[in-house]
């Protein structure tokens, strides 16, 4: 005789076809919202870098053109997508010159005091040049001149006297001491003002991958691969130049001549490297600009 069937566990045919459809809808759903928030996430890592190097150009330019003299031949060369100019790196005063010793010696750069008569963002050294402030014989500013003298090696330490602009606590502090082309004038004097400068050129270039940079070499490009300092932007060809110069007079009229130029004004533009989908952009590379410009103070 045969005993009443147990029922078995599990799942029919039927309910398991069924488990399978929702799952691989539900996964298939999950697989587009991730892979919707990974294009999101690489689109706006993309675009916030692009602005950033926009902005990191346009913050370095001007902190170097500001104390650009055109009356004193600051400015080199010009182009539309280059600029050779002499860039202050460092302001100090004099300490007592040495009768015809071609050298100029400036105070320590940190004083018992806390004060502050010698600064630099770089060391000058072989190449550069130090402008120093001859003061003419009468109160009219029309006979005060900066004179240039080429730094010809690196400085070495000083013992000078800085006569009263230093305390006693400083009278043993090392200080600079620079080589020097020619010697001084004998009207240099004890405090006398000193602004060094370094021949840099800022341009568009290709790098060894293709991209496009703004670039910076010191003292000229010729023979040497500018550094990349931002970038990548767009290509140099055409009109829409990933870093463009426009430089122009007093009268606002476009100049060539650096000796004229009492504005330069300048364009960023630059580029996603990759596909953006996010927000109102669609599968498109979003490009930004930034155009700035800075007025020439010490201009003729």
């Amino acid at each position: 005789m045969t005993g009443p069937r147990s029922a078995r566990s599990g799942f029919s045919l039927v309910e398991l076809i069924v488990i399978l459809a929702l799952s691989t809808i539900v996964m298939g759903g999950l697989t587009s919202v991730l892979v919707r928030q990974q294009r999101f996430y690489r689109g706006t890592a993309d675009l916030i870098e692009t602005r950033s190097q926009i902005r990191q150009a346009a913050g370095i330019i001007p902190s170097d053109l500001r104390g650009v003299s055109t009356a004193g031949g600051d400015i080199i060369a010009i182009s539309d997508t280059s600029m050779l100019f002499r860039a202050t790196i460092g302001q100090a005063l004099a300490c007592a010159p040495v009768p015809l010793a071609n050298r100029i010696d400036i105070p320590p750069l940190t004083l018992a005091n806390k004060n502050t008569l010698a600064s630099f963002s770089m060391t000058p050294g072989l190449g550069d040049t130090v402008f120093v402030y001859h003061d003419g014989a009468t109160e009219a500013a029309g006979d005060d001149v900066w004179v240039p003298y080429g730094i010809t090696g690196a400085p070495t330490m000083s013992s000078v006297s800085c006569g009263d602009l230093i305390g006693s606590a400083d009278l043993t502090t090392p200080r600079y001491s620079f080589p020097l082309a020619s010697p001084l004038r004998a009207d240099v004097t004890p405090g006398t003002p000193l602004r060094f400068v370094r021949r840099t050129r800022y341009t568009l270039f290709t790098a060894s991958d293709g991209a496009w940079y703004l670039g910076y070499c010191s003292p000229d490009c010729a023979g040497s691969t500018p550094q990349p300092i931002a970038g990548p932007f767009l290509s140099g060809a055409g009109g829409t130049a990933g870093v463009a110069f426009t430089f122009r007079k007093a009268d606002g009229a476009i100049t060539a001549i650096p000796d004229s130029v009492a504005e330069v004004s300048i364009v960023v533009r630059g580029r996603t490297r990759g596909i953006v989908d996010m927000g109102g952009y669609k599968n498109t590379q979003v490009g930004d600009s930034l155009r700035f410009s800075v007025a020439i103070r010490n201009r003729k």
